[in-house]
């Protein structure tokens, strides 16, 4: 025998439930299933570009007058690039090599020009960049007025599988001022 109080909660149960199933089922819906259509096709424009300047890559570096086997001399439009030495010693750890480069930044135009950090980054052969300095000669970053130079030691950490090929890239402002300069480092 079922008691009184479930006789009346099974049928007003039943109500609650298909209620709420014709609710739903008369309910309109608000995604509509899609109407096929014919595809619009989308043309694309062109627009008229030039292709962009790579960096100057120098093969042969000019030696500086009067400087050691390692000297470089890079003249760019507005500044003189030298490299006055480059050695290679112990790194951090067993498996790295500090690199070395003296380099002055000699400003030619007659315009201020910047000298910053994110301008020298270290490409090993295999293209791997080292942009990280790990020293740097004090007042060696800043503006340079124009026919003044800056002169400093900057110091790489790069991995010793590295060594062999590497290349410093100096990027300045000046996108089209790019270079690449092997360093000879063996």
């Amino acid at each position: 025998m079922v008691p009184i109080y479930l006789k009346r909660m099974i049928p007003c149960g039943m109500i609650a439930f298909l209620s709420c199933l014709l609710i739903t089922a008369c309910t309109t819906n608000t995604v509509s299933s899609p109407v096929p259509t014919q595809p619009v096709l989308v043309q694309g424009t062109s627009i008229a570009s030039t292709p962009g300047v790579g960096p100057t890559v120098i093969f042969t570096p000019t030696t500086v007058p009067g400087g050691n086997e390692h000297s470089q001399l890079v003249t760019l439009s507005d500044r003189v690039l030298t490299i006055t030495n480059m050695r290679k010693q112990a790194g951090t750890d067993s498996n790295s090599i500090a690199v070395n480069l003296t380099i002055t930044i000699k400003n030619t135009s007659a315009k201020t020009i910047n000298n910053d950090a994110a301008f020298f980054q270290l490409i090993s052969a295999e293209g791997d960049v080292f942009g990280l300095q790990s020293s740097v000669s004090p007042s060696f970053f800043g503006t340079i007025a124009s026919q003044s130079s800056r002169s400093g030691t900057i110091i790489f950490q790069v991995p010793a599988s590295a060594i062999n090929g590497m290349r410093l890239m100096y990027r300045p402002e000046v996108s089209t001022e790019t270079i690449f300069v092997p360093l000879n480092l063996t």
